[in-house]
């Protein structure tokens, strides 16, 4: 049954029935669709030139035969990039909960006269030493004494020039949990050229 056929039963009301009747306008429905795909199936473009010279693209071309086809290139495609997930941040296992990590003592830049021969290093911490915490005191780059329970330490013995200090804070597996500033200290001894006369070696 053609579109033209189901039109006509419906227009001489020859369809009593209110089945059929519906029957045949789906009928009807899915005939228009296909006619409509068909001819939407053509994928030419046509190249158009008016009286006026005017210059127009359309897919039905007109009845004069006056449009030429147009090739058109091929689409240049990208396959879609997959969205990357965005990575939870690794959780810090040392997470440093001190608000404050200072070498309080001696200050920064600070000169140890000839007649001094210990240092005590104190080291300010806000808030207290955690538990399963130590703090490790450092001297030149090098580590004094074991890691330990306590802010302070005394360092003995130290030899002329310069020397740096820092601390560190360190957890029960000696992972390192905060580090504090470093302070330099400029340490004086008595020059053998300055002893006066007479004076014993």
């Amino acid at each position: 049954m053609n579109l033209q056929r189901a039109q006509a039963l419906v227009d001489g009301h020859q369809l009593r029935d209110t089945g059929v009747l519906r029957r045949a306008a789906a009928i009807c429905c899915v005939l228009v669709s296909c006619a409509t795909l068909a001819d939407s199936a053509d994928p030419t473009i046509y190249r158009v030139i008016d009286a006026q010279g005017k210059v127009s693209y359309t897919d039905t071309p007109p009845k004069d035969g006056t449009a030429e086809p147009v090739t058109l290139k091929e689409v240049n495609t990208q396959p879609a990039m997959e969205a990357r997930k965005a990575q939870a941040p690794a959780p810090d296992a040392a997470a440093n909960p001190y608000t404050r990590i200072e070498i309080a003592s001696p200050a920064n830049d600070s000169t140890i006269p000839p007649g001094q021969l210990s240092v005590v290093v104190q080291l300010q911490l806000e808030p207290a030493l955690q538990p399963g915490h130590r703090v490790q005191f450092y001297l030149d780059g090098k580590p004094q004494g074991p890691a330990a329970a306590a802010i302070a330490i005394t360092l003995n013995d130290l030899y002329r020039g310069s020397r740096t200090i820092h601390a560190a804070i360190v957890d029960a597996k000696g992972a390192q949990v905060a580090q504090s500033n470093s302070v330099v200290i400029h340490v004086k001894r008595t020059s053998v050229k300055l002893r006066p006369p007479g004076a014993q070696r």
